[in-house]
């Protein structure tokens, strides 16, 4: 059975696919994960309910960056950036009138 239809399955619940989902890797896993993509594995366990078949290094591999983060937490650092930069754009664009002081009582 493929992961697709275990997920699509109608006696699946909400708890199971959650247990599947929330997992770093799918249910299988190739003996050497280090050589592929988290996104093959799980793409191939989607698809076939099988680990993907080993072929060497992946030009998709997950292998840290320059200063030795995992690409996702690389994206992950970026989007909370991007979303603090826009944030922080969009106070410094508002009038003065509009921003209020904390009160007293919340500098203690």
């Amino acid at each position: 059975m493929t992961g697709l239809e275990i997920i699509r399955a109608p006696g699946t619940t909400a708890e199971q696919i959650v247990d599947i989902i929330a997992e770093h890797c799918p249910p299988v896993t190739p003996e050497h994960c280090d050589k592929l993509s988290c996104r093959e594995c799980w793409l191939a366990w989607l698809a076939t309910g099988e680990p993907p078949k080993e072929k060497g290094p992946s030009d998709k591999q997950t292998a840290p960056d320059e200063e030795g983060l995992h690409p996702n937490l690389v994206e992950m650092y970026a989007k909370a950036y991007r979303k603090t930069q826009a944030i922080l754009h969009a106070y410094a664009a508002c009038p003065p009138s509009l921003i209020r002081s904390p009160a007293p009582e919340q500098h203690d």
